[in-house]
C-alpha cells in the first residue's frame, strides 16, 4: 500500500526538467528548514522563484537517488525582483530567457508579472522586443497563468489534474470561469466525471439544484450514460422519470420543460417510434438517420457481376482442391450483386474460406479491397488468415485528435474519401451506430460494403446493434452459414458453441480433445481451481503458457468476477519483487510486466511505433498490452499495446485495469490459445446465452469451463435479448417499404 503523504514547503531554486505538454517536472527546491530538496511530479508550468506546498512521499531513483514525489501542490507566484526574475529566468514564459528576464525586471521592476498580463506592449521598450514578440509573450503569459489557476481549482476541488490539459485546449484562459458557472461539462465522454460528482462540485459552487444548467445536465448525462448501455435514444416517459431521480423529485416539472427547451435548441430530437416519443442526442439521431439512408442508397446500387464468375470460382476450387458449400458461393457472390452485404455464421461453418476466396474474386475483377476491423486484434488475426493488410477502422479512418473540441474526428470522410472499391469488415458485430456511419461518410459513393460476423455474438459496447439490425431488418442481401465443416467437427469447442447457440446443453462429461469441464461447489474452490489451472495444470499438460491463457468471466463483482480474480492472478503470475516497480491508484498496484487493458476511450493519448515508425494518438476501450516500463520518480509507465507503446502518468491510471480476468464483453473480436470460463455464481441478468456463446468461441486450441452445471443449463436455457432502444430496423424496413 502506499505511505502516507508526507508535507513540504519551501521556494522553487531551479528546473531541472519540465514538459510542458504533460506538466511533468523536475525542481530543486529549498525548504523552509533550509535544505534542498529534488522534487518531481505533474506540476504544470512550475518555475523558479516560487514558493510552493507540496504533500507526496519520498522516492528512490536507481540512477538520480533520493527525491520527493509530488501527490499535491499549492503554488504562490513569486514576489520582489529577485524572486520575479528567477521566475522568468527558469523559462517558464515562452520567449523570455535569463538575459530578457533581465531587461524586463530591470525596466519594470515589482510590476512586471502586471504588465505581462495587462499590458504587454510596453514590452516593446525592450531593446530587441518586436510588437509581435511582445504579443507572443502576452499570450504565453496568461496561457501559464490560466494552467496554474485551473490546476489550483481542481486541486482545491480534488479532482485529476489530467483534466487541465483537456480543459485548457477547449476554454483557454476562460476554463475556471466556465467551470464555475457549469461544472457539468466535466460529464462530457473526454472528462467521463460521473454526474453525482460533478452535482457534489455545483454545490460546492453554489449552483441553485432548480439551475437550469442542473437539469440540463441530467437530462444529457442520462442520454449520454445509456448510450454506453447500447441505446440509441429512450423513451420519453422513461427519460423524464431517470432524470428526476437524479434531480430530486420535487423537479419532475421543472426536468419536463428543460427537456422542451434541450428540443428547441437542438440538443435532442423527440421522434415518434412506434407508439412512443423517442428521445435522442442530436449526433445519434442523425447517425441513425444517415445509416438508414444509406442502406438503401447501397442495396439500389446497380452492379454487373462478371460474367466468368461462375467459372472462376470453380477454377478457385480446382487449384485449393476444396469443394464449397453452396452457402459459400452465395457469400463469396453477393459483393458482386449488391452495394452491401452480410455474411453470417458460427465457428466452424466456412466463413473465412468463404472471404479469402471472395477477397481474391474481387482482385480478379480488377478491384480494390480494403480490409479492417473493429480490434487491432481480429485486424491482426485477419490479415494472418487472408494473407493481406488488414487494419482497424480507426486506422482505416485515419482517426485523430480534434484540438478544438477535444474528441475524436476522422480524416476520411466525404470530403476525404477512401480510395478503394470495395471495404470488407470483419467481426462486424461490434459495430455501433456512430462507427458505421462514420465508415460509410468515408466511402465513395461507388463503394461496396461487406459485412462480416456473428450475429449471435453480443451486442457492440456502443449505441445499437448495426450489423444484427440489418440481418432482421430482412431488407439487405445475406447469407448465413450453417454447415460445420468435417475438420471444424472434430473440435468439441465448435460443435459445443453451436449447441449453445441452439439451446443444447454441452456435452460436460467428454473432457478430452479440447473442451473440458470441472466442477466447482464453493467460491474458494472456485477461485483456487482456476488460479491452479493457470499457474499448473494447463501449462504443464498442454504446454500453453501463462501468457496465452485468458480468462473470462461473465461479471465483475463476486468471488468468480474480474476483480477478485485479478487480485489473485496478479499475485500468482506476477508477484511484488524489488525488481518489479510500481504505481498505485488507490489501493490497486500496477506493477511492471502487469497485463491492462484501457477501459475508456482516450483520444488524445500519444503513442509511437518503432516498426515501422510512427507517431500517433488514441487508446480505445477494450485495447489490451502489457506494462513495460514504470518509473515512480517521473511518475509515468508505459504500455504495450501490440506493435504500440503509450505512456501514462499516475494520474492517468483511472483508464487502465488489470486484464488477467476480463469480462465476456471486453473479451469480443479477440481470440485467445486458451480460455477459462468461470460458470459459477453470477448476477442473474449476465447468465444468459449470448454471453456464454460469446466466451466460449474465444478460444481458439482449449476451452476450460469451471463451475456448476446448473450454472451452465441456466445459461443456456436463458435466450432473452437484452433490449436496445434502437429505431433503426424500422428506419430500413420503411425506406424499403417507400422503394417499393
Amino acid at each position: 500500500m502506499p505511505n502516507e503523504l508526507i508535507k513540504i514547503e519551501g521556494s522553487v531554486l531551479s528546473l531541472i526538467y519540465k514538459n510542458d505538454e504533460s506538466g511533468y517536472a523536475v525542481a530543486r527546491v529549498m525548504l523552509d528548514d533550509g535544505s534542498p530538496l529534488t522534487i518531481v511530479g505533474i506540476m504544470p508550468f512550475l518555475g523558479a522563484g516560487e514558493r510552493i506546498m507540496a504533500f507526496g512521499e519520498m522516492v528512490n531513483h536507481p540512477q538520480h537517488g533520493s527525491q520527493f514525489s509530488v501527490q499535491s501542490y499549492e503554488r504562490q507566484m513569486p514576489r520582489g525582483t529577485t524572486g520575479i526574475y528567477e521566475y522568468l529566468a527558469s523559462r517558464v514564459v515562452k520567449g523570455i530567457g535569463p538575459k530578457t528576464a533581465r531587461a524586463i525586471v530591470d525596466r519594470f521592476g515589482d510590476d512586471t508579472l502586471a504588465v505581462l498580463a495587462e499590458q504587454p506592449e510596453l514590452l516593446q521598450q525592450i531593446r530587441g522586443i518586436t510588437a509581435a514578440r511582445a504579443r507572443e509573450i502576452g499570450q504565453s503569459f496568461l496561457k501559464v497563468s490560466a494552467m496554474r489557476s485551473l490546476v489550483e481549482f481542481l486541486a482545491r476541488h480534488d479532482l485529476p489534474v489530467y483534466f487541465a490539459a483537456g480543459l485548457l485546449r477547449l476554454w483557454g484562459e476562460k476554463a475556471v470561469s466556465m467551470l464555475e458557472r457549469n461544472p457539468y461539462i466535466l460529464c462530457a465522454e473526454q472528462f467521463g466525471l460521473p454526474f453525482g460528482r460533478a452535482d457534489e462540485l455545483a454545490a460546492d459552487l453554489g449552483i441553485d439544484e432548480q439551475s437550469p444548467v442542473r437539469l440540463d445536465a441530467a437530462i444529457l448525462y442520462e442520454l449520454r450514460f445509456n448510450m454506453q448501455n447500447g441505446h440509441a435514444f429512450i423513451p420519453q416517459d422513461k427519460l423524464l422519470p431517470i432524470a428526476t431521480q437524479l434531480c430530486g423529485e420535487a423537479l419532475e416539472q421543472a426536468i419536463a420543460e428543460r427537456l422542451e427547451a434541450l428540443r428547441e435548441r437542438g440538443d435532442i430530437v423527440c421522434d415518434p417510434v412506434g407508439d412512443r416519443i423517442a428521445c435522442y442526442l442530436g449526433p445519434v439521431y442523425q447517425c441513425e438517420c444517415f445509416l438508414a439512408d444509406e442502406i438503401g442508397r447501397l442495396r439500389a446500387m446497380k452492379l454487373a457481376p462478371p460474367h466468368d464468375l461462375e467459372r472462376r470460382i470453380r477454377r478457385q476450387e480446382k487449384e485449393k482442391g476444396i469443394r464449397y458449400a453452396e452457402g459459400q458461393k452465395q457469400a463469396m457472390c453477393l459483393c458482386f450483386e449488391s452495394g452491401v452485404s452480410l455474411i453470417t455464421g458460427g465457428p466452424g461453418t466456412g466463413k473465412t474460406t468463404a472471404l479469402l476466396t471472395m477477397i481474391e474474386l474481387i482482385e480478379g475483377a480488377g478491384l480494390r479491397a480494403s480490409l479492417c476491423a473493429p480490434t487491432g486484434r481480429a485486424a491482426k488475426r485477419m490479415s494472418e488468415l487472408t494473407g493481406r493488410e488488414s487494419k482497424t477502422l480507426h486506422r482505416l479512418l485515419e482517426a485523430g485528435f480534434d484540438m478544438e473540441s477535444g474528441l475524436l474526428r476522422f480524416k476520411r470522410n466525404e470530403q476525404n474519401p477512401l480510395d478503394t472499391d470495395v471495404v470488407i469488415v470483419d467481426e462486424s458485430s461490434m459495430l455501433d451506430l456512430m462507427l458505421a456511419a462514420s465508415l460509410l461518410r468515408a466511402m465513395k459513393p461507388h463503394t461496396r460494403l461487406v459485412l462480416v460476423g456473428d450475429a449471435d455474438q453480443l451486442p457492440p459496447v456502443g449505441p445499437g446493434s448495426f450489423f444484427a439490425d440489418l440481418l432482421a431488418s430482412e431488407c439487405v442481401p445475406s447469407v448465413r452459414l450453417t454447415e460445420i465443416f468435417r475438420q471444424a467437427q472434430n473440435s468439441d469447442i465448435v460443435v459445443n458453441a453451436h449447441r449453445i447457440n441452439s439451446g443444447q446443453m454441452p456435452d460436460l462429461r467428454k473432457n478430452s480433445g479440447d473442451f473440458y469441464f470441472t466442477t466447482v461447489r464453493s467460491d474458494d474452490a472456485a477461485v483456487r481451481t482456476i488460479s491452479s489451472l493457470i499457474t499448473e495444470r494447463i501449462p504443464g499438460y498442454f504446454g500453453i503458457e501463462p501468457g496465452d491463457i485468458q480468462l473470462i468471466c461473465p461479471s465483475r463483482q463476486m468471488a468468480c468476477g474480474t476483480e477478485n480474480l485479478n487480485r489473485v492472478l496478479q499475485q500468482e503470475l506476477n508477484p511484488p519483487s524489488p525488481q518489479k516497480p510500481e504505481a498505485y491508484f488507490g489501493p490497486v498496484a500496477f506493477r511492471l510486466g502487469d497485463r491492462v487493458m484501457q477501459v475508456r476511450n482516450n483520444y488524445d493519448l500519444l503513442w509511437r511505433r518503432l516498426d515501422p515508425p510512427e507517431v500517433g494518438s488514441g487508446v480505445y476501450n477494450g485495447d489490451a498490452g502489457q506494462i513495460v516500463m514504470v518509473d515512480p520518480a517521473a511518475r509515468v509507465l508505459t504500455v504495450r499495446f501490440e506493435d504500440r507503446d503509450a505512456d501514462y502518468s499516475f494520474d492517468e491510471l483511472s483508464q487502465l485495469e488489470h486484464a488477467y480476468a476480463i469480462t465476456a464483453h471486453k473479451s469480443q473480436g479477440s481470440e485467445y490459445p486458451a480460455v477459462i470460463l468461470p460458470v459459477f455464481r453470477a448476477p442473474e441478468r449476465l447468465l444468459n446465452r449470448s454471453l456464454f456463446y460469446t466466451a466460449v468461441t474465444r478460444a481458439r486450441q482449449l476451452l476450460v469451463l469451471v463451475g456448476s452445471e446448473s450454472t451452465v443449463e441456466k445459461m443456456v436455457m436463458s435466450d432473452k435479448k437484452t433490449r436496445r432502444y434502437s429505431a433503426l430496423r424500422r428506419r430500413i424496413r420503411q425506406r424499403c417499404a417507400d422503394e417499393r
